[in-house]
């Protein structure tokens, strides 16, 4: 049956705790976030002002604000198969002007899902793979004599970024740490799935990255997309920091992956095509470029820092990432 629906036969993100999870409290009031309540939760989530509530219907409010950026995308594809240079000029800005939406969105996790309580229901939205409590698997009796492992529910299962990613052909470092971003691609819808990789192969096919960086307009808006990625990344170590690492000792994330090394593994990689989009250009795209790489660059050092901290305190192998 979940082969059939295109899941795992485990909690994932999208088809169990958080996108397929939701309900409206008044049909007539549509998708505004206050008329948004949680189907399945664990401790209080069916109170939609509790931390859990907030937790998931934050993701929910961030991708119901998704359908313009599939536009955009589109839009700036066909306009690049086409060499029509302002109407990719065009999908391009809708994809800068959704992802902001979208970030602004997910900055109000802050006041919907306190810190302190995450911990409380994080427990029960673990996976098996690469947990300390199932080192060997789980054996799923009358269904397989070995034992089996999926990782848990997370929210780096959204498609949103992932789908930043393909389209500008962002390239992620050969670690360790970028294999488990690639195996966290099987716990999406089929047709999420399936429509990444179709983004993935036509951007690369009609040298998306290339065809934008030919012309300072495109560079700038490409640019401007990056450091949208590169916003919601931040912003997701900084939930990580304050959430997770402040709270528990526990060195892995609910999806399996190293909780203190993984999602630097993505941010810095963003942050580098940053500076080779700007650097590249010979830092003349415009002021509202010159803007975001000057934050770019504090950022940048202080994220090593964080993360040179947390290592040496958890006692963290760096050079096994």
């Amino acid at each position: 049956m979940n082969s059939s629906a295109g899941f795992k036969p485990f909690m994932e993100y999208a088809g169990s705790y958080a996108l397929f999870n939701y309900r409206l409290q008044d049909p007539k009031r549509g998708l505004e976030y206050d008329n948004l309540r949680l189907i399945r939760a664990f401790e209080h989530g069916l109170d939609p002002k509790s931390s859990e509530a907030g937790f998931v219907l934050v993701h929910v409010d961030m991708v119901q604000n998704s359908g313009p950026l599939i536009d955009g995308v589109v839009s700036a594809l066909d306009a690049c198969e086409h060499n029509d240079r302002e109407a990719f000029n065009i999908g391009m800005e809708k994809v800068v002007t959704s992802m902001t939406k979208v970030n602004k969105v997910m900055d109000g996790m802050w006041g919907k899902s306190k810190p302190g309580d995450y911990t409380s229901f994080r427990t029960f939205i673990f996976g098996i793979t690469s947990q300390s409590m199932f080192p060997h698997g789980v054996v799923y009796e009358g269904v397989s004599d070995e034992p089996m492992s999926f990782r848990g529910e997370s929210g780096a299962n959204d498609s949103m970024i992932p789908l930043c990613d393909n389209l500008l052909q962002i390239a992620m470092p050969d670690t360790p740490l970028t294999t488990i971003l690639q195996d966290f691609r099987s716990y999406r819808p089929g047709n999420h799935r399936e429509f990444l990789e179709y983004v993935k192969a036509r951007s690369a096919h009609l040298s998306l990255k290339s065809y934008a960086l030919q012309e300072p307009s495109s560079a700038a808006l490409y640019l401007l997309i990056l450091n949208q990625v590169r916003d919601f990344r931040w912003r997701h170590w900084c939930f990580t920091r304050e959430y997770i690492l402040k709270k528990t000792t526990h060195p892995t994330a609910t999806g399996g992956s190293p909780i203190v090394t993984w999602l630097p593994n993505q941010l810095q990689a963003v942050m580098q095509a940053m500076v080779d989009v700007w650097e590249g250009s010979g830092k003349r795209l415009g002021k509202s470029c010159e803007e975001v790489m000057d934050l770019l660059y504090v950022q940048r050092e202080t994220l090593r820092k964080e993360v040179e901290k947390y290592c040496q305190e958890r006692n963290v192998d760096t050079s096994k990432a």
